[in-house]
């Protein structure tokens, strides 16, 4: 049994670091265990955090799975439909810039939905910045919008697996990413862009995402939405 000088509580399992401030503890003499024990018991076990990193490292392999394969057909379509203009290299930096920012996310999960529903908008004006500076040939709102709001969607519904007691709080990032995708669907009908299908494969999954969620989430879901926009 040891005991840590700077946080003063006690420690059964003999750890020599505290697990608290990383402090090097104290031995407790034989005579002070016995007392400790008789009075408070023994110990409860540590929470099981390892099984928790596991379930992170998986997600953010995965992610950068996705990101890779992503970026793969990104550069496939670039060069296939003889686009002099190397706009797939601009969506890798930009997936490359999410995935940095999903590694310190993990780690500190406070505000996690609202960050990244940040991350991804700040993402698409970016690359909307760039077709418009560079003569706005269309590319991000036919291909690299609607794809980055795909892995938005993927990415909520993995966050919203890893975060069970908590999922319906990604519910208002789902609507979002739902709102955009219809913004670019509607600029198709309104001429403004000329490729159909991807807009529309972005649209039907995220509306049916956020749909699912809504029907699915039955009072979790009304109560968030009652709490965050009031219907």
């Amino acid at each position: 049994m040891t005991r840590c000088p700077s946080c003063k509580i006690t420690l059964y399992h003999n750890e020599e670091v505290c697990p608290l401030c990383s402090c090097v503890t104290e031995e407790i003499n034989s005579d002070e265990e016995s007392h400790i024990r008789a009075r408070f018991g023994d110990a409860s076990y540590y929470p099981n955090v390892q099984k928790r990193q596991k379930i992170l490292r998986f997600i953010l392999k995965l992610v950068l799975f996705i990101f890779v394969v992503a970026e793969a057909i990104m550069v496939s379509i670039n060069y296939m439909t003889h686009v002099s203009y190397p706009w797939s290299l601009i969506t890798g930096v930009s997936l490359i810039y999410i995935y940095l920012f999903l590694v310190y996310w993990v780690t500190y999960d406070s505000g996690f939905a609202a960050k990244v529903g940040l991350q991804l908008m700040i993402t698409m004006i970016f690359l909307l910045i760039i077709d418009y500076t560079n003569g706005m040939h269309g590319w991000s709102l036919q291909w690299a919008i609607p794809g980055i709001i795909l892995l938005g969607d993927g990415l909520v519904f993995f966050l919203m697996i890893l975060n069970k007691s908590r999922w319906q709080s990604y519910l208002l990032l789902l609507l979002l990413m739902a709102i955009c995708s219809i913004a670019i669907l509607t600029l198709y009908f309104a001429g403004k862009i000329h490729i159909f299908l991807m807009p529309l494969i972005c649209s039907g999954v995220s509306c049916l995402s956020a749909f699912g969620a809504i029907l699915f989430g039955g009072k979790s879901a009304q109560h968030e939405l009652k709490r965050r926009i009031h219907i």
